[in-house]
């Protein structure tokens, strides 16, 4: 089956039914009485961080037919983490309205299929009222492509150099390369923060945060720009979701206290300070600046008198050591009958003031101010994704997966796309590097070919899937010494020739791209004949059983995202690592009115014999040959909102 790396595995088309539960009110106007209620909607509800909702969210839900904008009277039951509506008429597609105490209303949509039993889950992700953070929910990955990860690499070798020009232009190549990754973003908005140019750094970090809303690093970057512009409100919501994400890193704590002590909420931050300290040790010990400072507001004189000192002892060249001094010498002395209320006489210490050559009184207290955390240009990402069994995706685990359904419904689809599918051809871009030692990327090399790919049914229990590329109508090898191939043969391992060999398992319902997926992991059997991928030599072909997850619509019943690895190295020829990461899009072929999904992207990531190497293809261009036909089918028409060629990423 071809030269080099082939593989073989298959469309996982599970239908992911969306999951809802509402309380009715109102008179319905939906389905017609004759049509049987025999479905039922669950509904999960999460934060946009993917947490449970508080018990005093108390949720409203209700679900209205597309199009009918009245909710229907059905009344759902609360059972482990999500609320189920029962008896519900299939073969519609339903909006899902929710409303809850302390948060924005939030709505989704879910298509309940029309048969007998058929389930719906969709995922409802809740904003808080006032979180000006907007984001996607959990779920999709970000791979940048050689060419774009390139010029990243190099703008860091410049930031870290504090060349910010230089670091500036490359970032703004990968931008034109990748504008939505959003790591890119960060490192863009990471050129200008290291300037002090906060405001032109700002909307880097907010796009970073929007698309990627679960990366620590990302929430903590706009934290602190917001916190440096004197936006400590803001502050706050950025740095609490980074620390819910990433618990123990000071710098976060650090950066709370402050923005906490801006507000004046002076328990917040005196919480925050001493977690810092526990966290980060002596890294942190600046923080006792901002600790005394918040004991003092609360009106523990003694103790705040006791941070100062520690502060002023251990950094006596700070500029705030002879303040804190003073300042710590008259929290120790009586205090004044003439003070203010203690609300009056709270400390200030958001932002710099002008020191005062008196000694300050309680009736006139200025606190020192502690810088920030020292800014660090941003690490360079991993060469590859983590494998998929370390990998922790975003689940609902409770949810009740039907995963013989899932199965038996993908190795349908599996054999349809063989009976629809002989051959499709369409144009390839591809970029493959070598990842040097000391973390140096190479040259990215950069080709386009005609791409062809043909699925030969050689029997009921049998097929070949073979990629053919060719430049200038001439048949060539991808450039390096490992050969990526199989992309197209991925969308296979759901068939049922090779299904029965690979062990299956079913994680939750979680989301991708937006939509709400059944996450499911499978792997090959110990001695399993029908092996999912190969290596083959002049002489010799090696076995690689692989193993993976894939996220399966519901709506569509398609795979959405696969992700494989190798079970183990390969140790006699010294392969020890095989990532592919594949979306799939959906491509209509109009003259046959068929929608067949076919890979879009596809990132493989190969450790083989001392080399590092990461291979990315984009397809697009799709023409379709018909089983038993001659000729080319017209180019397709755009299909389900998805331009018919697809974006370089």
């Amino acid at each position: 089956m071809g030269r080099g790396w082939a593989k073989v595995a298959a469309v996982l088309v599970v239908a992911l039914a969306a999951s809802c539960a509402a309380f009715g009110q109102g008179s319905p106007q939906g389905p017609p009485a004759n049509l049987p209620s025999n479905g039922s909607i669950i509904v999960y509800l999460r934060t946009q961080d993917g947490e449970s909702l508080p018990d005093t969210a108390v949720p409203l839900i209700h679900i209205a037919v597309i199009g009918s904008g009245t909710p229907l009277p059905y009344f759902a039951t609360h059972a482990a983490e999500g609320w189920t509506f029962a008896n519900v008429p299939g073969g519609y597609e339903y909006d899902v309205q929710v409303t809850a105490n302390g948060y924005q209303p939030g709505n989704a949509t879910v298509n309940l299929p029309n048969w007998q039993g058929a389930v719906g889950s969709v995922i409802v992700f809740m904003r808080p009222k006032g979180d000006s953070l907007v984001s996607r929910p959990p779920g999709g990955s970000f791979i940048l492509a050689p060419k774009p990860a390139k010029e990243i690499q190099i703008a860091l070798q410049e930031l870290h150099a504090r060349h910010i020009d230089a670091a500036q232009k490359h970032a703004q190549k990968a931008m034109k390369l990748a504008p939505s990754d959003p790591y890119v973003q960060y490192v863009m908005g990471m050129t200008y923060m290291v300037s002090n140019q906060f405001a032109q750094a700002k909307p880097y970090f907010e796009k970073s945060v929007s698309i990627n809303p679960r990366a620590p690093a990302y929430l903590i970057a706009l934290g602190t720009v917001r916190f440096r512009m004197g936006d400590d409100p803001g502050a706050v919501e950025a740095l609490t979701s980074a620390a819910k994400l990433a618990p123990k890193v000071w710098n976060t704590e650090w950066l709370l206290a402050a923005a906490y002590l801006g507000e004046k909420n002076y328990a917040a931050a005196r919480d925050h300070a001493q977690q810092a300290l526990k966290v980060g040790k002596d890294e942190a010990r600046p923080v006792e600046l901002l600790l005394g400072t918040a004991l003092a507001g609360l009106g523990d004189r003694a103790a705040a008198a006791s941070a100062l000192e520690t502060f002023a002892k251990e950094f006596p060249s700070d500029p705030n050591a002879a303040r804190a001094r003073t300042w710590a010498k008259t929290l120790r002395e009586p205090a004044l009958p003439e003070a203010l209320p203690k609300a009056q006489a709270q400390p200030t210490a958001a932002l710099p003031v002008a020191y005062q050559a008196a000694p300050p009184t309680l009736n006139a207290l200025e606190a020192p101010v502690a810088a920030t955390p020292p800014l660090e240009a941003p690490p360079s990402p991993d060469w590859a994704p983590p494998d998929v069994d370390a990998a922790k995706p975003f689940v609902i685990a409770t949810a009740t997966c039907p995963l013989h359904q899932v199965l038996t419904r993908a190795g349908k689809n599996a054999e349809q796309l063989i009976q629809d599918l002989q051959e499709f051809s369409a144009t390839e871009d591809f970029q493959e590097i070598e990842l040097k030692h000391g973390q140096q990327l190479a040259k990215p090399s950069e080709q386009t070919y005609d791409y062809l790919v043909e699925i030969d049914r050689t029997s009921p229990q049998a097929f070949n899937v073979q990629e053919i590329r060719e430049k200038d109508s001439v048949a060539v090898r991808l450039p390096g010494t490992v050969q990526p191939v199989g992309a197209a043969a991925m969308a296979l391992a759901f068939h049922p020739v090779i299904q029965k060999d690979l062990e299956w398992k079913c994680e939750g319902v979680g989301t991708w791209d937006n939509q709400p997926a059944w996450v499911i992991h499978f792997e090959q059997k110990p001695h399993a004949p029908n092996v999912l991928a190969w290596y083959e030599s002049a002489s010799e072909s090696y076995p690689l059983p692989l193993k993976g997850r894939a996220w399966v619509s519901e709506g569509s019943s398609q795979v959405l995202h696969l992700e494989t690895d190798l079970v183990n190295p390969v140790k006699r020829i010294d392969l020890q690592r095989d990532h592919s990461s594949i979306d799939y899009r959906p491509v209509r072929f109009r003259q046959h009115d068929v929608s067949l999904w076919l890979p879009a992207v596809v990132n493989s990531y190969v450790q083989y014999q001392g080399h590092f190497y990461h291979y990315y293809h984009h397809y697009s261009n799709f023409k379709l040959f018909w089983v038993g036909a001659s000729q080319k089918i017209s180019a397709p028409k755009q299909a389900q909102g998805q331009p018919a060629q697809q974006q370089k990423q």
